[in-house]
């Protein structure tokens, strides 16, 4: 029987996830108060023009659904709060959508790559503790968007699934994976710029295969 839709998701993207989830290692114990704004700032700078992107992929009758998953204004509040520059994040350089981020040209474009992004929220619910810890953050002040949607987020990662597959019909579901794969990809060449060659459809170098 073939996969289902959130089946292959999370299969055909293994690699991209545990790839990226290393490059960043949010979860060391040595991380600085500089490092941490600097790719706050790399995620405003990508997620910004995505959520244009993927909006423009979304019928009217999911308008909704969508924004109430926008995420830069936390990224800007967070940027703000640590800095003290209300203004911090208009002024980043932001990926080029023909350039920097993945091809979304339909529904199952849109829904591969917010598989990747909503996803995300649920490694945060241990991130933004962390992050709080080591930086001394106050509740509420510079980690609002790994935080997610805080107590909501099993629930809003429910409604994300259930959404999904009721909106991407099978015939879509290579485009999806194709799509879900560009973003952990162009997400990670964003915020890692100083690797090089990123593809995760190759394993890891001593990886078992």
């Amino acid at each position: 029987m073939p996969l289902d839709l959130l089946s292959r998701l999370k299969n055909e993207t293994a690699a991209c996830h545990t790839r990226l989830e290393n490059a960043l290692d949010l979860m060391r114990d040595d991380l600085r108060r500089d490092d941490y704004i600097a790719l706050l700032e790399r995620f405003h700078g990508y997620v910004a023009p995505w959520e244009h992107a993927v909006a423009a992929c979304m019928p009217a009758s999911l308008a909704g659904f969508f924004d109430a998953r926008r995420k830069a204004p936390l990224l800007a509040d967070d940027l703000a709060a640590l800095t003290g520059d209300a203004r911090r994040a208009a002024s980043l350089p932001r990926a080029a959508v023909d350039e920097d981020l993945p091809r979304m040209r339909s529904i199952a474009d849109a829904f591969g790559s917010m598989y990747v992004m909503e996803g995300s929220t649920l490694g945060g619910r241990f991130i933004a503790p962390h992050v709080a810890a080591r930086l001394a953050l106050a509740p509420g002040e510079g980690n609002t968007y790994f935080d997610g949607y805080g107590p909501r987020t099993g629930s809003m990662w429910n409604a994300f699934r259930e959404t999904a597959v009721a909106s991407v019909p099978e015939a879509g579901y290579d485009d999806a994976v194709r799509s879900a794969i560009a973003t952990f990809d162009s997400l990670h060449a964003w915020l890692c710029p100083e690797e090089v060659d990123i593809d995760c459809s190759r394993p890891t170098p001593g990886a078992a295969t």
